[in-house]
């Protein structure tokens, strides 16, 4: 009677190879990434696996050990319940894409449809626990700092410029190279740190990421695949994914994440995130010269869940 085995409720194969990067050789290496990147993956034994990338299927066992699974069939199943749970509609679009040439309609529902299914994986990778100890770690900072470089450097002033009408004290920390050494000087005690940061650190990233260790300022970290490895050093780690190969690179789960942070904190202080709404308003209306309408941002706090009335 055959047996199948269960997936373990532990890190993902993309966080593992990010775990143990530096321990697995290079053959091992490049058997983890086909396997991370390869839809046929799951179908394969080691042998087949090991004729495709020019190793030996001992390489292959050894990698999948090396991983932390307890066997290949383990890494199998994991693989294929990935497999299910992205065959949505987004899937089956990616496919026939080329046939459908540069239709911009086509292109446009086939980009929809992959934001949901990143969304959709979200639900699973994001703990919630997790998200519950960020959001207590950010609503207990005296001021919150967030830190990330390239194009997620727009999506922490994003964050900032919001947590500030909600009369946070807040603050985005980009800079690179000398410039962030005069950033990291302004780091204190009270601070928390959210760092947004994918796929491996760089050398600023890791020193912001070493003075806030230093300091004992708690982090929050969001993340496709470095939640494992880094987390002893972090106070959560949202996982979610941000792309996958063969498929565009999307900020859509990031930017769900910072959102759903700022609502958690708004919820725990209602009574400032209105005030400061309300005061956002008063200060256009001055700053215009005349009456603007409540827009948008003010009725950002239909968001907010209600505390329930006591008795």
């Amino acid at each position: 009677m055959s047996t199948t085995s269960i997936p373990t409720a532990g890190p993902r194969l993309a966080e593992r190879l990010a775990l143990h990067a530096d321990a697995l050789s290079p053959g091992e290496r490049r058997v983890g990434e086909f396997l991370a990147s390869a839809d046929e993956a799951p179908f394969l034994s080691a042998l087949e696996i090991a004729k495709r990338l020019g190793t030996s299927d001992a390489t292959v066992v050894r990698a999948v050990k090396a991983l932390g699974y307890p066997g290949l069939q383990a890494l199998r199943d994991e693989l294929i319940g990935d497999l299910r749970e992205r065959a949505t509609p987004a899937a089956r679009l990616e496919r026939s894409l080329e046939e459908l040439g540069a239709q911009p309609a086509a292109i446009l529902d086939h980009v929809l449809e992959l934001q949901i299914g990143f969304l959709e994986e979200a639900r699973r990778t994001v703990r919630p626990e997790e998200f519950t100890r960020a959001v207590d770690v950010l609503e207990a900072a005296d001021r919150v700092i967030v830190s990330g470089l390239g194009p997620t450097g727009a999506l922490c002033e994003y964050l900032v410029l919001r947590l500030r009408r909600f009369l946070r004290q807040a603050e985005a920390v980009n800079a690179t190279g000398l410039r962030l050494a005069d950033a990291l000087l302004g780091f204190r005690s009270g601070d928390a740190l959210v760092l947004v940061v994918y796929e491996s650190l760089d050398d600023d990233t890791a020193a912001t990421l070493d003075r806030a260790n230093e300091l004992e300022i708690p982090v929050v970290l969001v993340t496709d695949s470095l939640g494992a490895k880094l987390a002893g050093r972090v106070a959560a780690a949202l996982t979610a994914p941000r792309s996958r190969a063969g498929s565009l690179s999307t900020v859509t789960t990031t930017v769900a994440i910072l959102d759903a942070l700022l609502l958690g904190i708004g919820a725990r202080d209602r009574e400032h995130a209105l005030a400061g709404l309300a005061e956002l308003n008063r200060l256009r209306e001055r700053v215009a010269g005349r009456h603007v309408p409540l827009d948008r941002d003010l009725r950002d706090v239909d968001l907010l869940p209600v505390e329930p009335a006591a008795g």
